[in-house]
C-alpha cells in the first residue's frame, strides 16, 4: 500500500510504503512501513502542470488574436487576394516573434532583433537602427513586433519605403520605467493624413495601447510617416 503525504512545514513531499511481514506460514505477523522522499518527483510534476497550464493560457490567448486579426483584416480587405496577403503576412510577425520569444524560453525579447527579423524583408539596408540593447517581456515583444510589420507594411505600399530613395530612421531607449519608440519617414510620396484609420493604425493603436497601457501618437508630415509610440517597460502583461 502506498499513500502520498502532503507537503510538510518544511517543503518536503514523502510517501508512505506499508508491506505486510509474514512468516513461514504466509501468516501476517505485522507490517513494514517505509517513508520514501519524493520531493523532486513531486516539484517536477508540480512543474510539468504550471507548464501545460502556461502553455494551455498561451495557445488560447493566441487563437483569440488570430481570430480577432482574421475577422478584422476580411472587413478592412477588399479582394480575397488583398485578404490573404494581410492575414499571412500578420501571421508571418507573430510567427517570427513567437520564434524568439521561444528561443529566450518566453522571458524577454530584444528590440534590435525585433527590428531585424521584421524589417529585413523590406530592405533592412534603407533603415537606420538606433537604439540601446532593450529588453522587453513577452506580451511587449508580441505587440511591438506587430506594431512594427504594421508600420513598415505601410511604408512599403504607401510610404517611404515604397521609393528606391526613401528612407526610414528607428529610435528606442527606456527612461524612468517607461519605453519610448519612434519611426519616421524621409523622402518618401507626399502623404496626407487619412480621413479615417485603417485596420493596420487600428491594430498598431489596440496593441499598445489596451495590451500595454501606452500610446500612440502619429503625424503625417509631407515627406513621410512620423509615429511615436510609449509604454511603461514595467507595465503588468495583460491576459
Amino acid at each position: 500500500l502506498n499513500h502520498h503525504l502532503a507537503r510538510d512545514a518544511r517543503g518536503l513531499f514523502h510517501m508512505v510504503r506499508i508491506n505486510p511481514y509474514r512468516d513461514k506460514g504466509n501468516r501476517i505477523q505485522g507490517v513494514v512501513v517505509t517513508l520514501v522522499d519524493v520531493t523532486t518527483l513531486a516539484q517536477a510534476e508540480e512543474h510539468q502542470q504550471v507548464l501545460i497550464s502556461e502553455l494551455n493560457h498561451r495557445v488560447k490567448n493566441m487563437l483569440a488574436v488570430i481570430a480577432s486579426i482574421a475577422s478584422r483584416t476580411r472587413e478592412s480587405s477588399d479582394t480575397k487576394e488583398e485578404f490573404a496577403d494581410a492575414l499571412i503576412g500578420r501571421l508571418h510577425a507573430m510567427s517570427r516573434a513567437y520564434g524568439l520569444l521561444t528561443r529566450e524560453r518566453w522571458k524577454e525579447a530584444s528590440v534590435r532583433e525585433l527590428l531585424q527579423q521584421e524589417l529585413e524583408p523590406f530592405g533592412i539596408e534603407r533603415i537606420e537602427l538606433d537604439g540601446e540593447d532593450v529588453k522587453l517581456g513577452p506580451q511587449q515583444g508580441l505587440s511591438l513586433s506587430m506594431a512594427i510589420h504594421e508600420l513598415a507594411t505601410n511604408a512599403a505600399k504607401y510610404g517611404a519605403l515604397s521609393k528606391t530613395d526613401g528612407k526610414v530612421s528607428v529610435q528606442w531607449s527606456i527612461k524612468d520605467d517607461s519605453f519610448t519608440f519612434g519611426w519616421r519617414e524621409k523622402d518618401g510620396p507626399l502623404v496626407k493624413a487619412p480621413l479615417e484609420n485603417g485596420f493596420g493604425l487600428t491594430l498598431l493603436q489596440g496593441e499598445i495601447g489596451y495590451r500595454l497601457g501606452g500610446n500612440v501618437e502619429t503625424v503625417f508630415h509631407k515627406d513621410g510617416l512620423s509615429v511615436q509610440i510609449a509604454f511603461p517597460a514595467n507595465h503588468k502583461e495583460a491576459p
